[in-house]
């Protein structure tokens, strides 16, 4: 990673700071007689956080997205400890590929703002956008997407929400009303929108959905009319909903949905029910799953809470919508609409 310089948030400067880094970077070049940095840009990234770190995980996060997804990484920070209204900084996220002796190269810009600066984000990050690549908001500022947020705040999310193709968010730890109706009013807005609460369900569609891969399967997957969701806590979690839609979106199956003192927060079992057959896939302990059916079939497996980097370097390789969750989202606003 190369040094960072703080100056003025003026568009005009942050490109100029660019200009100056890649210079830089040029020299080693030269110094060398050859090639040594590659760069490499296939999208704009931008993050938004209020966490209290200032960004610095936000920006670890995007550093590590970057060997998948090469982008112009945009970290704006949101922070009443800021010193001044809009600050910014740039640095080359760089590494060498296994076994190559050039680097890899990918911009980073650091904006660091107050929150009665936050509205006016929108016009700095407009002179900001990598041309013609598609352009990825993921909102980790949770004040801004709050129910609660002030004029001011909703102003300078949707500032942002107007500059991308596709919002991500995440809604774990909401109950599925209110994250189905942020996600709503979201998508009203005209963009495509993911929920990290839904990418973390690959772990439980994975291993369930490879039991019906086997065409000359006995009980095939039509027959399982009846879905159960088990899920912690006492609000229905966004991740116990996505499931059920998910498994009963195919044939409109019955879903109940259960609390249990099991393993958690959130989803601790899903059980598939047909009159010859039932398929189970629980939590067995705080690192283990279990996946078994009444025909014999039985396998476990590990649970890892899985991190953001991992989750997001699935999300963004689907730059537009996903079909799968599309679908899950339309069938958890109908079981949630048949549960009131």
């Amino acid at each position: 990673m190369s040094s960072a310089v703080i100056f003025p948030a003026q568009p005009e400067q942050i490109l100029k700071g660019l200009g100056k880094l890649w210079t830089s970077l040029g020299q080693e070049e030269k110094q060398q007689g050859k090639p040594t940095v590659l760069r490499a840009c296939a999208m704009t990234l931008i993050v938004a956080t209020d966490e209290p770190d200032g960004g610095f995980s936000a920006s670890q996060t995007i550093a590590e997205l970057m060997r998948e997804h090469p982008s112009r990484g945009i970290v704006l920070a949101v922070s009443p400890e800021a010193e001044h209204e809009l600050e910014a900084r740039v640095l080359a996220q760089c590494w060498k590929p296994f076994g190559k002796a050039q680097q890899i190269c990918c911009e980073q810009i650091e904006i660091t703002a107050r929150p009665d600066s936050w509205p006016n984000v929108g016009p700095t990050l407009v002179g900001l956008i990598a041309a013609d690549l598609p352009v990825i908001f993921w909102c980790r500022h949770k004040t801004a997407l709050d129910t609660s947020a002030t004029e001011d705040q909703k102003a300078g999310l949707q500032a942002v929400i107007r500059l991308a193709n596709k919002v991500v968010i995440d809604t774990q730890g909401l109950p599925a009303a209110a994250a189905l109706q942020m996600l709503s009013a979201l998508r009203a807005k005209g963009r495509t929108v993911a929920d990290l609460e839904w990418t973390r369900l690959t772990k439980w569609r994975q291993p369930i959905a490879q039991i019906f891969d086997n065409p000359a399967r006995q009980t095939p997957y039509s027959q399982f009319r009846a879905i159960e969701i088990a899920h912690t806590g006492d609000q229905l979690p966004s991740c116990a909903a996505y499931a059920g839609a998910w498994f009963s979106a195919p044939y409109k199956a019955n879903v109940s949905f259960v609390k249990v003192d099991g393993y958690g927060p959130g989803l601790h079992r899903i059980a598939l029910r047909a009159k010859s057959e039932e398929i189970v896939f629980e939590r067995t302990g705080s690192d283990c799953m279990r996946l078994y059916s009444t025909n014999g079939q039985q396998r476990s497996y590990t649970y890892e809470e899985r991190m953001d980097t991992g989750l997001m370097t699935e999300e963004l390789a689907i730059l537009g919508s996903d079909p799968a969750f599309e679908t899950a989202f339309a069938r958890a606003v109908e079981l949630l609409h048949d549960q009131d």
